[in-house]
């Protein structure tokens, strides 16, 4: 009684100092659970990777790979502890509550007066008092931190959630495509099988036709049904390795490459601001499944040459509209702005061959992007080869798009003139046989060639084709208002099911491999084994494009200095685990760790 009364404590109530222990107990045995559990996930997650990492069947792993999978581990373990908090943890009412109980443990002020009235200036007892409140004041800015920490794991916890999962998918893919515990099969073509499921597919999606209330063209759920249907002929197309309809693979590409301009030249032009925020949440939907999947897998960035080449033109029609982009509504600027990128992208692709080296194939950070070596072709020594075919294939047709969306409301408006039903028919009827004669005449002298020969043309007539089911697609109401759901699900994920079908449906070669065998789930049944593998691959697509956009607006916030910030954190632990990666390999001499 006497220590507490000379502590300047004597007024404070039993039952105050009993919970405030209470609490700061409790705040303890807490913290402890929180660090066990990230120390026993960590652990069982560094076990998971290193068995994993046993069956790989080629080769040594990439230093890359090593800080990929250390990378995982961390946010596997942290994510447990974010759900402990969230579950577990107490409310944000509670714990700013327990900061304010836990700050009356020791007050300087009253101990300083009490000590001087009952025992005089002591400077034993004084210096007694000063440690013990430094002491006090080091546990309260822990337990703040803490209590800080805590809230913050709790408040992000769906991000860590996106991530852990993002964690899984890429071990499933690593799982099925780079060790033999999984089968494969070798693929079966048979125009049967292509066509006949494709006319099931067709069937099922007519029922699921669903209406919108606006009649413009090219509505959001139109061109999304557009992206759906011709990603799921192109990939079965790969499936069944159906050769045959190599050309009008070759159509669709070049359709997504026409939204690319299209749909970018239509947004800018609509007044969206040309933020860092905006450009770099586009940059990373585009490249993030991509560039994680090239690390995990050790592919070359190439391999899905889509992304690159989507990458590229997307920052073309960027450039082109951030150029006097206070003048963007003036039909000549526009004008001239496409003329101008027409004139560079000819000189670029058609000019010189070594002005296409020099811009992708001289610069450090461009070229390993846009370099590929092709393991079943190692014919071919020129690494730049990959790109200039794929990109160049396709290198006008974004321009189309560009013109297509300046036309826009020109285009709406003749499809949508109020005037009397015989001259809207009439036009209507005009529409429809000029592109049936334009679509005909191109089927005969450009589609039916062989594809060597159809390739050297398509670059200057893939417009046709589009035009016309632009017209055909859009030539009356009722074709405007209605769109075929299943297929418009389908088109919002094309991404993911690109890039999926290489290492879950089907199988690679290997590094750089390209998906030549199929995997097996389900031995000697091969319709069984294909409708459990799709389930598998289009339920991970549509899993993994929800998880890359609540990764990209917790990576990618509103504040410019919240982002500086978050990638200053990123830059750091990615440094930190690949200096972890160092020190396992040897690289870095640390006895024992390996």
């Amino acid at each position: 009684k006497d220590l507490r009364l000379k502590a300047g404590l004597a007024s404070q109530p039993m039952r105050g100092l009993w919970g405030t222990k209470m609490a700061s107990s409790l705040h303890h045995f807490f913290e402890s659970f929180l660090l066990i559990t990230w120390l026993l996930s960590l652990s069982a997650s560094l076990a998971c990777c290193l068995k994993l990492g046993s069956l790989h069947m080629y080769g040594d792993h990439s230093q890359l790979q090593i800080a990929a999978a250390i990378a995982c581990c961390f946010i596997l373990a942290t994510w447990a502890v974010a759900e402990a908090c969230n579950q577990l943890g107490p409310h944000a009412g509670d714990m700013q509550g327990y900061e304010l109980t836990s700050t009356a443990d020791v007050d300087p002020v009253i101990v300083g007066r009490k000590v001087a009235d009952d025992a005089g200036p002591d400077p034993e007892v004084c210096q007694n008092v000063d440690d013990t409140v430094e002491k006090e004041e080091a546990k309260e800015g822990m337990r703040r931190t803490s209590v800080a920490v805590q809230a913050w794991l709790k408040e992000h916890v769906s991000a860590w959630r996106a991530g852990a999962e993002l964690c899984a998918i890429l071990a499933f893919l690593y799982l099925c495509d780079r060790t033999a515990v999984l089968p494969e099969g070798p693929k079966t073509r048979d125009p049967k099988y292509f066509w006949g499921l494709w006319a099931v597919i067709v069937i099922v999606a007519c029922f699921t036709i669903r209406k919108t209330e606006e009649s413009n063209p090219l509505s959001r759920e139109q061109t999304d049904e557009w992206k759906g249907w011709m990603q799921i002929m192109f990939l079965m197309y790969h499936y069944f390795e159906e050769k045959e309809v190599y050309n009008a693979i070759r159509v669709y590409i070049a359709a997504y490459v026409w939204m690319t301009g299209y749909g970018n030249f239509f947004l800018y032009r609509k007044g969206k601001s040309f933020t860092a925020r905006r450009t770099a949440q586009m940059l990373f939907r585009l490249n993030f499944l991509g560039l994680v999947v090239c690390v995990v897998l050790r592919n070359e960035y190439m391999l899905y040459y889509i992304c690159a080449m989507h990458t590229l033109f997307t920052v073309f029609v960027l450039v082109a509209m951030f150029v006097l982009h206070t003048m963007n509504s003036l039909y000549t600027v526009l004008w001239v702005k496409i003329l101008t990128t027409f004139a560079v992208t000819v000189v670029l692709y058609d000019g010189p061959d070594y002005i296409f080296r020099l811009v992708f194939g001289t610069l450090p950070v461009v070229r390993p992007l846009f370099a590929f070596h092709d393991p079943l072709h190692p014919e071919f020594k020129d690494e730049m080869h990959e790109f200039h075919f794929r990109s160049g294939l396709d290198r006008y047709i974004w321009i189309f798009g560009m013109i297509c969306a300046l036309h826009y409301n020109h285009f709406a408006a003749l499809l949508q003139l109020n005037v009397s039903c015989a001259r809207r028919l009439a036009i209507q009827v005009t529409l429809v046989l000029i592109a049936l004669a334009c679509g005909a005449l191109w089927w005969k002298y450009a589609f039916q060639l062989d594809k060597y020969a159809y390739n050297k043309i398509h670059p200057f007539t893939s417009f046709v084709p589009l035009s016309a089911y632009l017209i055909l697609r859009n030539c009356t109401e009722g074709l405007r208002k209605r769109y075929l759901y299943l297929f418009a699900y389908m088109g919002r994920t094309t991404l993911e099911t690109y890039i999926f079908q290489f290492h879950i449906w089907m199988r690679t070669t290997g590094l750089n491999g390209s998906p030549k065998k199929l995997l097996v789930v389900v031995p000697g049944s091969y319709w069984l084994n294909f409708a459990v593998l799709t389930a598998i691959y289009i339920f991970v697509s549509i899993r993994f494009s929800h998880l890359t956009g609540v990764l990209r607006d917790a990576l990618i916030p509103s504040s410019l200095r919240a982002m500086l910030w978050i990638s200053v954190a990123l830059l750091t632990a990615g440094g930190l685990c690949w200096i972890l990666s160092l020190m396992w390999t040897g690289s870095i001499p640390t006895p024992g760790l390996r």
